[in-house]
């Protein structure tokens, strides 16, 4: 068993590939949401799938897993999105946001002030699902 944290996971998936036989069920449980959703910056299509097939989320990391291991390590995997502020959202947008989370104006403007990037980044990724 490795380390259970984010790196040590993102370490036996891209660096240490030996390593994945370590990575326990539970573990690939916990970390697949936040594996997919960086994956989706590249693989949106791939990504969308396996968040609606009715597969474990142990198996959905591993196939990213497969995926991956004679490819090089993704630098464009953990870079930050580029930053953004409310107004680069028109209001359809900011509507739509509000309606999938049932917010009140008051409730999205705390969001956007304390949590501003994880804001955007939903933002950004509903925009994508939606192409």
């Amino acid at each position: 068993m490795i380390e259970n944290n984010i790196l040590a996971i993102s370490n036996a998936m891209f660096k240490n590939k030996k390593d994945w036989t370590k990575v326990t069920d539970e573990q690939k449980e916990q970390f697949f949401f936040i594996f997919n959703r960086y994956f989706s910056k590249k693989y949106l299509e791939k990504s969308s799938k396996l968040n609606s097939l009715k597969t474990s989320k142990s198996f959905g990391l591993d196939l990213w897993f497969e995926f991956m291991k004679n490819q090089p390590y993704p630098q464009w995997f953990w870079s930050k999105s580029k930053k953004s502020t409310t107004s680069d959202f028109d209001d359809k947008t900011i509507f739509e946001l509000r309606k999938k989370y049932d917010l009140k104006n008051e409730e999205l403007e705390f969001l956007f002030k304390h949590h501003k990037e994880e804001i955007i980044e939903e933002i950004e990724y509903l925009n994508k699902t939606k192409k």
